[in-house]
């Protein structure tokens, strides 16, 4: 019945039913289909995208939410998941952890669902800060790359919906009291000036062909759906589910200055912030776009700047044919000192066949792992060094469902002659790890060591099958496979720096909590889109009694709810 269900609801989506303003207003403190979650540069804000997936409401939700507080509780809960300070419900079960079936005979009742005895469910509304409506069908939330704005694709109206947010820091820590909270600017979205809680229309890039910045006067494709921004976060790149586009926006934030050890000279770019545009729509990409992922260039790989290193590029899946995509990006930026226009576009340069799986169709997310040749350039004395680390391949993972697995690959090959040329672009796929059904997104990010430090591991999503699979990319192994609430979507993490991940450096204690095991960097965030709530994982492997907590999930925020109709 549930499947049946959210597969009508899925029809509905892609004949575009919805109509935005009409109906009541979403609830704004409660999570309802959770798309996307995100953590601020320092940890104290998670925000999450709901997505109004029913059309229950007018309009999805953007809303952010104190993490801090969260993470605190989040130790409580692990001391004690009845202490009668935690927010919970009145009927939030209760018992030993870790939860087990009952052995009290055939009359006692079922045993609670997975978790929900060590972590009951906590009261959402105690952790919401600041809530605005938004489009329905949202498909994903990221963070702009300096931490001050907010992206969101939504598929109802076709749009790049965004707020602007204010970077937090680890050591300012939003005041303890929730009456307080307004005062913490990291907490408030803005996205204009809010009209019975909506986003104005000016922070919904992509459906005016005469919006500011939007030379081609082009409008977005329907169905966006993934998502990735530029190494310099000045580009995002958008794939759409159904079509065989593929979208290129600014994300009007002036690019990030090129690394430290760069030895090619980059043109100073000073410009001031502005709204998101769109700028070109590319045709003729796989059908059926899904996961995208920017390519990482290391310029060190290029010690004479000649050749000069590529341009930015970005990998795509698709769920409909056995392949994937590099699409270039050029910022064609004008070529003479009177030219203020500046036209940026994307080609399709190569399309890699997937071979190593027996169908090799229906692949979903994509990630891309640098971190070798980061730890290399850090041993690395010299610039001749730096330039050989930098040119070592990187790592790549991505989804695929024929048959359920993830895809082992690399990209960046160097010729076998010294002073040979280097094809950072150049894909290899060769081998393949079994997965349970229905994988989906995954993310590259850390857990804490037995030793107390940083360890890097790829969380891969299975949405169909409820789990949560954790591979070690070092050992190349499957760590553990965690099960999780029903329809697992999206995830975040508390933050960190690959650069750290990379020479697994000692994870510090958490300045906002002197004198608790919490450390900086510590748990894991994953929204549950069936049921409409979110789970917190303890990453943390060095805690004393941290066998029984450890890739565990720890805290529930919100209410576990099925889908109305599912019953």
């Amino acid at each position: 019945m549930r499947l049946r269900a959210l597969l009508g609801l899925a029809g509905c989506l892609i004949l575009s039913c919805y109509t935005a303003g009409q109906g009541t207003a979403p609830p704004p403190n409660t999570l309802y289909f959770p798309v996307g979650l995100a953590v601020s540069k320092g940890g104290n804000v998670l925000y999450a995208v709901n997505s109004d997936f029913d059309l229950q409401w007018n309009g999805g939700t953007l809303q952010s939410y104190d993490l801090d507080r969260i993470r605190r509780d989040a130790v409580l809960t692990i001391a004690d998941p009845a202490n009668p300070a935690l927010p919970r419900f009145d009927n939030a079960p209760t018992g030993a952890c870790p939860n087990t079936l009952s052995d009290a005979g055939p009359n006692a009742p079922p045993p609670l669902p997975l978790g929900e005895t060590c972590a009951p469910p906590m009261k959402s509304e105690s952790y919401v800060r600041d809530s605005v409506v938004i489009g329905a069908f949202a498909t994903d939330l990221q963070l702009s790359k300096d931490g001050s704005r907010l992206f969101v694709p939504v598929r109802g109206d076709a749009t790049l919906t965004w707020a602007d947010v204010a970077a937090d820091a680890v050591d300012q820590p939003p005041p303890s009291d929730a009456s307080a909270a307004s005062s913490y600017a990291a907490f408030h979205l803005d996205c204009g000036t809010r009209v019975d809680g909506r986003c104005d229309a000016g922070h919904h890039a992509g459906s005016n062909p005469n919006e500011p910045g939007n030379t081609r006067h082009v409008t977005m494709p329907g169905e966006p759906f993934g998502m990735a921004q530029s190494d310099d976060g000045s580009a995002i790149v958008i794939t759409h589910q159904t079509d065989t586009k593929t979208t290129l926006l600014a994300s009007g934030l002036p690019p990030l200055p090129p690394a430290a050890d760069s030895p090619c000279p980059v043109p100073t770019i000073v410009g001031s912030r502005t709204n998101p545009s769109i700028q070109f729509v590319l045709d003729g990409v796989a059908a059926g776009g899904n996961g995208i992922a920017a390519i990482p260039h290391d310029l060190a790989a290029y010690p004479n700047c000649d050749p000069p290193p590529p341009r930015p590029a970005f990998l795509e899946t698709s769920r409909a044919q056995a392949e994937l995509d590099l699409l270039r990006y050029y910022s064609d930026q004008g070529t003479t000192a009177s030219s203020s226009l500046s036209r940026p576009f994307l080609i399709r340069e190569t399309t890699f066949p997937l071979t190593a799986n027996a169908g090799g169709s229906d692949s979903r997310g994509i990630v891309i792992d640098d971190t070798p040749r980061r730890a290399c350039k850090a041993m690395a004395t010299t610039p001749e060094g730096r330039a050989e680390c930098a040119r070592l391949p990187a790592r790549v993972y991505f989804a695929n469902r024929t048959p359920a697995s993830l895809l082992l690959g690399e990209i960046g090959e160097a010729s076998t002659a010294a002073d040979g040329p280097f094809d950072a672009d150049r894909l290899t796929v060769y081998g393949n790890v079994p997965l349970s059904v229905g994988p989906s997104r995954m993310y590259l990010a850390p857990i804490v060591d037995r030793d107390g430090a940083y360890a890097l591991r790829l969380f891969i999503v299975c949405f169909d099958s409820a789990t949560l699979f954790v591979y070690d990319p070092e050992a190349g192994v499957v760590e553990n496979i965690i099960r999780v609430g029903l329809g697992p979507f999206a995830m975040a993490f508390d933050p960190f720096d690959m650069n750290d991940v990379a020479l697994h450096k000692k994870v510090d204690a958490d300045p906002r909590a002197p004198g608790t095991d919490l450390k900086k960097y510590r748990f894991a965030y994953i929204a549950s889109f069936t049921n409409s709530f979110v789970q917190v994982i303890d990453l943390d492997n060095n805690r004393p009694g941290h066998e029984s907590t450890y890739e565990k999930v720890v805290f529930t925020l919100g209410n576990p709810t099925a889908p109305k109709g599912t019953h």
